[in-house]
């Protein structure tokens, strides 16, 4: 008599990015500066990624996702808050030409609970785990230090700064190798109201 077999459950390992996704206003904006560079120096790594800012990056079973869900819901008790995109800027180890993100007492806040949440929760799940302590939005990556320094030079000329409101945070995940396809949206609570005038005034 045949032995029957249990089916075995299709759980792969997969890449997480937990990330800022601008509004489509400036999003449009941080696209043309990446076809601006494909324009000048040909299609580069990273030059037609969809504009963000990465939080955190890791791998995992797909098995657990569910409860890395319910454990980054967490999040959504943040307020929503405000960022500055101030200047280009490169890193030189990475040759990567990218919109610096001006300090925020908000995303600093967010980075720590992240981690907490990894610490308490996670830990034994989540594989390379890496939270991005200089927060930014990359335009492309160079295939050498003169491309890289010649494109800084480039956007410079008509530097660009832009304030945003962030309203929720994102998780996207994709197989190694393959294209982001799954996203899931985590929102923020409302901002707070603050007085529009002062009340010394009368």
């Amino acid at each position: 008599m045949k032995q029957l077999r249990l089916p075995i459950f299709n759980s792969k390992i997969k890449m997480y990015n937990l990330r800022i996704v601008p509004p489509d206003s400036i999003s449009s904006e941080v696209t043309e500066f990446k076809k601006q560079f494909e324009l000048l120096y040909g299609k580069q790594p990273l030059s037609r990624s969809k504009p963000h800012i990465t939080i955190a990056s890791f791998k995992m079973n797909s098995k657990h996702e569910s409860f890395l869900l319910e454990v980054l819901n967490q999040l959504s008790q943040n307020k929503s808050f405000k960022l500055e995109i101030d200047r280009f800027a490169v890193l030189e180890g990475s040759k990567t030409l990218y919109l610096s993100i001006g300090n925020s007492k908000a995303l600093k806040t967010i980075h720590k609970e992240v981690k907490s949440l990894y610490d308490k929760h996670l830990k034994r799940r989540l594989k390379s785990f890496s939270i991005s302590d200089n927060p930014y939005m990359t335009i492309s990556k160079a295939t050498e230090k003169k491309m890289l320094y010649e494109s800084l030079q480039h956007f410079q000329k008509n530097d660009y700064s832009k304030e945003m409101n962030v309203g929720d945070l994102t998780l996207v995940s994709r197989l190694k190798y393959k294209t982001w396809d799954w996203e899931h949206q985590f929102k923020l609570s409302e901002e707070e109201e603050y007085l529009l005038f002062d009340s010394s005034m009368g």
